[in-house]
């Protein structure tokens, strides 16, 4: 499957200015151009470590970060988002694909922990929404927000997913 224009855009930023791309719960298909990091210490991961704890990696050190499939496994997304503001370097993008809670899938997998749907990214994007929830740390503008089936078989089950392309606003004084 090729990557969407927003990854490839994102990849390349992160490539020219030297810092690292990530691709979040990389035991599985982890795409080219990426460090995989994953719990678990399979083929593909680059780096093992339980995100919820902290990634180890300096701030502001990272272009892009590829998390699909990965934020409704991890149950505080506060602490998350505001993790992956933290490393990414100040115009980053945070490219998620996550089932919504429009559709099934969000709630039929035993080992999602987190539910989204487009209005759950209004908090990491908007001031308004932001202020009702002082923990978050993270300023993020969406350029992509919008929920869509992925393949027919997933629209035939009612699996839709949301997908946010968000890029992390840091003051460069």
């Amino acid at each position: 499957m090729d990557k969407a224009p927003i990854e490839k855009i994102a990849l390349n930023l992160a490539a020219s200015q030297n810092l690292l791309a990530l691709d979040m719960g990389s035991a599985h298909n982890k795409p080219d151009g990426y460090l995989g990091v994953d719990q678990y210490d399979q083929p593909g991961v680059d780096i093992v470590c339980d995100v919820g704890s902290g990634l180890p990696l300096e701030d502001n050190s990272v272009g892009v970060i590829r998390a699909v499939d990965f934020i409704e496994h991890v149950k505080d997304g506060v602490s998350l988002f505001n993790e992956f503001y933290r490393v990414l370097a100040n115009g980053g993008y945070l490219i998620t694909r996550t089932p919504s809670t429009d559709g099934r899938g969000a709630f039929q997998d035993p080992t999602h922990v987190a539910f989204y749907n487009e209005n759950s990214f209004w908090y990491y994007t908007d001031p308004f929404y932001r202020k009702f929830v002082p923990q978050i740390a993270c300023d993020f503008t969406a350029v992509n927000l919008y929920t869509y089936f992925p393949s027919e078989w997933h629209e035939a089950h009612n699996i839709s997913y949301v997908a946010a392309d968000l890029v992390a606003n840091k003051d460069t004084d």
